[in-house]
């Protein structure tokens, strides 16, 4: 393979989507390219095998179990009382379950990942309180032989795989009750059909399977085996952009909290100091 790739070929070595790709190249500028003469551009693969390795060690994938866990706490969550209205507007349970349980999985996830990278055991909050906003996702960290409450308020936010902002509400931040003091941000490969793929072996199929057999885009209905959750790194309050848009994105209600995933500290040393001030 040449040193230098074609687009396409730097989207198929890094085993991703088109649309991710044109994000992290265009948006948050994660992935770098160089326009030639010929007016095509070219991604040195150096460059891209470093990305793509520095992805991998921050992917943590979770197991159907752990699926299942943070789905029911979803489900509980938003027929339990939880507002519909969210950073987006107003959702439909569907949407708003679908919120809920991105957050929880990135939650989980970075559990695994502190303790299986760091050796750092820490607690979440997961209990269900639906009608109480709770701003801080570490409950406790554990110090020695006991657990304590963090010295710092975490929040971890998650998004889809394509997204290249951390993006926080204004009421996030600007409420003292609500903001923490460092944000952890996370992308979930949690497929948009994912209750689709969970169902694909279930009686409810069963009685239409005939029908469904020979129907092409039903066979592609893939089986759900795991869920990747990539630590994208972490922000401190006050690194966090105050903006009233970001590319591609105009926020028309106000103004919002930012920070581009390139920006964000992700290497080894900057996860040590985090945890040193946890």
């Amino acid at each position: 393979m040449p040193d230098d790739l074609t687009k396409k070929e730097a989207i198929k070595y890094l085993d991703i989507s088109d649309k991710c790709f044109e994000n992290y190249f265009k948006l948050s500028k994660e992935i770098k390219g160089e326009k030639k003469s010929n007016g095509r551009w070219y991604f040195e693969k150096n460059h891209l095998e470093s990305w793509k390795k520095l992805k991998e060690q921050r992917t943590i994938n979770l197991s159907m179990n752990e699926y299942e866990k943070c789905f029911e706490f979803a489900i509980k969550m938003v027929y339990g009382g939880l507002s519909l209205h969210g950073i987006r507007g107003n959702r439909t349970e569907v949407q708003a379950a679908d919120d809920v349980i991105l957050g929880v999985l990135a939650e989980h996830a970075i559990k695994i990942f502190l303790k299986r990278k760091f050796n750092t055991e820490i607690t979440l909050d997961e209990e269900v309180h639906p009608e109480e906003i709770t701003p801080q996702d570490f409950d406790s960290i554990k110090d020695g032989n006991s657990f304590r409450e963090p010295k710092l308020g975490v929040g971890v936010k998650a998004s889809k795989m394509k997204n290249a902002y951390l993006v926080l509400g204004a009421n996030e931040v600007d409420l003292p009750d609500r903001k923490s003091d460092v944000y952890i941000f996370a992308r979930v490969d949690l497929p948009g059909d994912h209750l689709f793929r969970i169902l694909r072996e279930h009686s409810f199929f069963g009685k239409v399977r005939k029908f469904f057999d020979k129907n092409e885009k039903f066979r592609k209905i893939e089986e759900l085996k795991n869920i990747p959750v990539w630590i994208c790194g972490f922000v401190y309050l006050d690194e966090l952009e105050k903006v009233t848009a970001i590319p591609n994105q105009d926020f028309s209600n106000g103004h919002r909290y930012v920070k581009n995933v390139a920006l964000m500290r992700s290497s080894d040393e900057e996860w040590k100091k985090l945890i040193a001030q946890l």
